[in-house]
This record gives structure tokens, C-alpha cells and sequence, in this order.
């Protein structure tokens, strides 16, 4: 168990050194080459190094779900399950009518998508009723559902 706990603290503080130190480092020598670049655009590149280096840990080495990049904050990169599933150690699914907690009932999301057409949120078949995780997959590829009879080209967040 110490071993296999010294390995994962290794792993860990390797990926640290490379998103805090060194990537950082190699990207300022590769701007150097390349063009002068804003000291705004060189802390971009570096958040997004650091980051990639905390969402790599997250995922791979302490083997959490993914967690889309647009819920990450509210997830607490992905260390709060309880938010949408009810529970701290889900075996099931959430009830989607806690997506309603952010982002309101259907019928506001309908209303904000109300200009698409057709409505995603308003069909014809399901109107305001059809479950959020029909289409919208927290831990996977999001889908959407009216593509398995429809040629509508939506893009499924």
C-alpha cells in the first residue's frame, strides 16, 4: 500500500514540475524564437499549461469522471458529485430535474433556445418534457437525440 501510494505522489509531483515549471519554461524559449509575444497571451498559454497539468491529474491519476470544461468550477473539478446527483457516492444517474438548480426550469432553457430552429428545447414530439440527459451527458459524448430520425445539425454541449 506505501508503495503504491509513493508511486502515485511521484507521478503527482512529476506532473506539477512539468505544468508548473518546466512546460512554462520551454514554451517562454519557444516565444523567444518565434515572435514577441503580449504578456497577456504568455500567461494564457501558461494557465492553460497549468490547467491541463490539474485536469490530468484529476482524471488520470486520481481516476475521476471527466467533467465537461464549462462545469469544472462547479463541480469543483469534478470532487462534487452530491451538486447534480443528490448523493456524495452515486450509483445512478442524476435526476435531471436538478439541472434546474443552474440553469432553470424548461421552460426558461426553451426560451433561451427559442430562435433555433427547430427548438431543441420545444419539440413537436416531446415539447418541454424530454429529460436533459437525453441528449446532454455529463461524463461522456454528448448526443442529440433528434438526429436518430431528424437531419438537424446541432451542435450538443
Amino acid at each position: 500500500m506505501i508503495k503504491k501510494t509513493s508511486v502515485a505522489l511521484g507521478a503527482i509531483l512529476l506532473l506539477l514540475a512539468m505544468g508548473i515549471f518546466i512546460v512554462p519554461n520551454a514554451l517562454r524559449a519557444q516565444d523567444n524564437a518565434e515572435k514577441e509575444k503580449s504578456v497577456a497571451e504568455i500567461d494564457m498559454e501558461q494557465h492553460k499549461t497549468k490547467q491541463f497539468t490539474i485536469d490530468l491529474i484529476d482524471d488520470v491519476v486520481f481516476g475521476k469522471l471527466p467533467v465537461k470544461s464549462y462545469h469544472k468550477k462547479v463541480h469543483q473539478n469534478g470532487a462534487n458529485c452530491e451538486l447534480c446527483h443528490g448523493v456524495k457516492a452515486p450509483t445512478t444517474p442524476p435526476d435531471t430535474r436538478n439541472c434546474a438548480n443552474c440553469h432553470g426550469t424548461p421552460e426558461d432553457v426553451a426560451k433561451r433556445t427559442e430562435k433555433l430552429e427547430p427548438n431543441p428545447h420545444n419539440s413537436p414530439h416531446w415539447a418541454k418534457e424530454l429529460p436533459c440527459d437525453t441528449c446532454h451527458k455529463e461524463h461522456g459524448k454528448s448526443e442529440f437525440y433528434c438526429k436518430n430520425c431528424h437531419h438537424f445539425d446541432y451542435q450538443v454541449p
